[in-house]
């Protein structure tokens, strides 16, 4: 009676443990497979984005899409928001620390590149839109009130 009891105790630990471990054999392949996509994603963002990831570094294969040159960008036309007024045109970027746009150095009040002063304006001050394929940025703020702000000064002329 007790090797019966033995064996039908066995049985019922074997019955119950048996699905249990067919489950998380099945959540852990469920969970292997979504990492698998969540890889195969992140490598396909990163070739439309035009980087590539090699031994630990990542090396630019083209632009990534949406981005610009840093050349697209000096020389760009600012306008003011409502009037749609040329007020300006992008002379320089300042790069900060963090290696992302800081700033932008704008040419103002200016006629043929004379007699203008510079003024420096955070990027976040700056909206780019796309207009007839080609970068439009646009301020808020007018041609006077650019030309009473403070002077840029770069490092150079200090």
């Amino acid at each position: 009676m007790m090797k019966v009891m033995k064996n039908l105790t066995a049985l019922t630990l074997s019955a119950a443990l048996v699905p249990a471990l067919a489950l998380s054999t099945a959540a852990f392949a469920e969970s292997d497979d979504g990492m698998q996509m969540q890889d195969q994603e992140r490598s396909s963002e990163q070739q439309r984005s035009g980087m590539q990831q090699s031994s630990g570094e990542k090396y630019l294969s083209g632009k990534p899409a949406g981005g610009s040159y840093a050349d697209e960008l000096i020389g760009q036309s600012v306008k003011h928001r409502e009037s749609g007024e040329e007020i300006g045109q992008i002379q320089d970027l300042v790069i900060g620390k963090d290696g992302n746009i800081a700033g932008v150095v704008l040419s103002t009040g200016s006629f043929l590149g004379l007699g203008g002063q510079k003024v420096g304006l955070a990027w976040d001050q700056l909206q780019q839109s796309q207009e007839e394929n080609e970068s439009v940025f646009y301020v808020d703020m007018d041609e006077e009130t650019l030309r009473n702000a403070p002077e840029f000064r770069s490092d150079q002329e200090e």
